[in-house]
């Protein structure tokens, strides 16, 4: 077997820890097709130096009952679809809220639930992170780059290169009670910023970890549980350059393989 084939590399990493990492329902097609970013995959991948579980939409509680206990920790990736309002209490038309992913909020909601119930290590980005919101009874601001209130989050212009939209635009300030401020060291980051929706009234027990300008809240996390962190902003993407991402998914790495050898002792 050479030393850098595919089945070596899957081979050396048989060892490391799994990564659930949720995709989306993509029905452009007439054939519905599952879809995730490679850059989620690498996040676990070289990130958090774990092995991918790309965990499909369509799956029934049967089938995620036998994964959940195979898994270490959980990746909710971001999407261009929104969570149905009416999960958290809210009229709304794919209109006003919309495009939607039925099935993929059914998968997130049962994935949050787990991670709270076993103390599973999750990370939620951007869509991932209002899932966790929702989850805990908290609610969604929709409409924010068209509110003046929101200055801070700009339209987004998807025509740009991948480099350009996903650069930096905004700051954020680290709370001193957060996840964030303790791992980072730091009172401001910059963050990019892709997202049309934001966290209004927040899910219960979450401490806020990070607040834009504009009062947006960009990162939570839940202080009783050993890694349940929600980011506003895109920490998959070139997250070897970026000194913030590399220190997120350390942080996410470390509470994995704690929970590992906790797992192992008991």
């Amino acid at each position: 077997m050479k030393k850098d084939s595919p089945i070596a590399t899957l081979a050396a990493r048989s060892q490391s820890p799994l990564i659930a990492v949720l995709a989306n329902t993509d029905p452009s097609d007439e054939l519905v097709a599952q879809s995730i970013d490679e850059k989620y995959l690498l996040a676990a991948i070289a990130g958090a130096g774990a092995t991918p579980v790309i965990i499909p939409t369509l799956l029934s509680e049967e089938h995620l009952n036998r994964l959940i206990n195979l898994v270490d920790g959980i990746i909710l990736t971001g999407d261009a679809t929104n969570i149905q309002p009416s999960l958290y209490g809210t009229q709304g038309t794919v209109e006003s809220h919309g495009p939607f992913d039925k099935k993929r909020d059914t998968v997130a909601m049962w994935l949050i639930t787990q991670a709270l119930q076993q103390n599973i290590p999750i990370l939620g980005i951007c869509r991932g992170m209002q899932e966790m919101n929702v989850a805990l009874g908290g609610t969604l601001q929709t409409g924010i780059l068209d509110n003046e209130a929101y200055s801070a989050h700009c339209e987004i212009d998807y025509a740009l290169a991948a480099d350009l939209r996903y650069a930096p635009s905004h700051d954020v300030s680290l709370s001193t009670e957060g996840l964030l401020k303790r791992e980072l060291r730091q009172d401001v980051v910059a963050v990019n910023s892709l997202h049309e929706q934001a966290v209004a009234e927040l899910g219960r027990d979450l401490v806020v970890n990070a607040l834009s300008a504009d009062n947006i809240v960009e990162a939570f996390h839940h202080p009783d549980k050993d890694f349940f962190l929600g980011v506003q902003w895109h920490v998959e993407y070139a997250l070897k350059k970026d000194p913030v991402s590399v220190a997120i998914l350390a942080a996410f790495s470390r509470a994995i393989r704690a929970s590992q050898r906790q797992t192992k002792s008991a």
